[in-house]
This record gives structure tokens, C-alpha cells and sequence, in this order.
């Protein structure tokens, strides 16, 4: 699912009573198409004349990028909201994730059975079906000796690896391919001929739903 703004809005209001007694007060709550963070808090510091901080224009955000189950969604915004609890009643944590925010998270745990992640951390099948907002060209090399092949390049080396890739690395053959797949974000960019070896199976999945390329002169296009 990609939960609406609405729906995020409820789900606060629901898990406040629930988990807060009712007693946060709703927060300004943007939806964002952020990949790295799920969720997200913000806010000022703010230093008094008496040298103390408090926390003002304090929002939440929440990643509608990928398509999970709910369960992420609300994992995602409890998490937020246990940030949030922390910063309106100003307490002073050792650490973004320190004493506080943990000993909150296993309270809500325990008492209401809802699973508190400190961390995002996607597995390879969610990502292979998140859509990125942009392409990732990936080189899949055939050797002679049955290995499979595979480097993400970046757009501007291209036409410069186009035929090097095979020439340098002593491929049987080589394709192209281009994908909007969010699993080669996780994969580092090559600016040389290199590859590392993949299993075969493996890479047929992570290409799943991109375009074969092919090059005419001066002009790489989808074949």
C-alpha cells in the first residue's frame, strides 16, 4: 500500500489515544517521496535566556515511496510519534535513538503488540518492486566460463564503457539494460570497466521490468 495523507492523519489520531493517552497534540504531517528515510521528524532548536532548549515547529513526515504492507506504514509512524512524544514534553535523551526513545518503544511493544523497527531496512524483494524516480544503466556481462556479470554505470560514462566493458573484462558478450528499479540504488556506481559476478537467477529478478538498449552511433535507445 501507499497510504494517503488522510489515511496517516487518522492513523495518528488512533494510535495518540492508544499509545499517548490522546495527549499529543497534532502535529503539522507531509506526505514526501523520500528513498533513504522512511520517516522523519523535524524541528528547531531553540535556546532560552536561561540556557535551556526547547522544540518548536515540530512536523512529521512519512515516505509514501514504496509499496509495503501496513504494518511498515504504522511501524514508521509510531516510531515518528515516540520522537515526537520526546520533543514536546522536552526530555533529554542521551541520542536520537538513546534511553528514552528506547524504553518508550518496548512500552508500546509490550503493552500494545506493535512492532517499533529503529531502523528501516528494506528487504531485496521490496525493493525490487519499488519504482525509482530515476534509471540506473546496468552492464550484464557473459564470460566463457559460465559466470554472469553485472555493473551499474553512470549515465555520463556510458558511450565511454560501452565497448570497453567487454574489451577490458574479456566478456563472451555483453547487454545493456535500463531500469527504474530502487535494488540498483543499493548497487555503487562504476566510472571503469569492473563488474562483479552475480548469480544468474538473481539478476533475471533484479531486471525485472527494465528495457534491453542498444547503440546506433552516437545514440543509445531502448531496442
Amino acid at each position: 500500500m501507499r497510504p494517503t495523507l488522510e489515511y496517516i492523519k487518522e492513523k495518528f489520531d488512533y494510535y495518540n489515544k492508544l499509545c499517548f493517552g490522546g495527549n499529543l497534540p497534532k502535529p503539522p504531517i507531509r506526505l514526501n517521496m523520500r528513498y533513504g528515510t522512511m520517516g522523519l521528524t523535524r524541528y528547531e532548536c531553540i535556546r532560552q535566556s536561561d540556557e535551556s532548549i526547547t522544540y518548536e515547529n515540530i512536523s512529521i513526515e512519512i515516505s509514501v515511496r514504496r509499496d509495503l504492507p501496513e504494518v511498515e506504514y504504522i511501524d514508521t509512524l509510531v516510531h515518528e510519534m515516540v520522537h515526537y512524544y520526546i520533543l514536546v514534553n522536552n526530555l533529554n535523551d542521551d541520542s536520537p535513538h538513546g534511553h528514552i526513545f528506547r524504553s518508550k518503544i518496548k512500552e508500546i511493544s509490550e503493552r500494545y503488540g506493535i512492532r517499533i523497527s529503529i531502523a528501516f531496512d528494506p528487504t531485496e524483494e521490496e525493493l525490487i518492486k519499488t519504482i525509482s524516480d530515476r534509471y540506473r544503466y546496468i552492464c550484464v556481462l557473459d564470460f566463457e566460463d559460465g559466470r554472469i556479470g553485472m555493473a551499474v554505470v553512470a549515465r555520463g560514462k556510458l558511450f565511454d564503457l560501452w565497448f570497453e566493458m567487454r574489451k577490458c573484462l574479456h566478456a563472451k558478450s555483453v547487454k545493456w539494460y535500463a531500469s527504474n528499479r530502487a535494488i540498483f540504488e543499493k548497487i555503487p556506481i562504476s566510472l571503469s570497466p569492473k563488474c562483479y559476478i552475480i548469480d544468474a537467477d538473481k539478476l533475471l529478478h533484479y531486471l525485472t521490468g527494465a528495457v534491453e538498449l542498444e547503440r546506433s552511433g552516437d545514440i543509445i535507445k531502448q531496442k
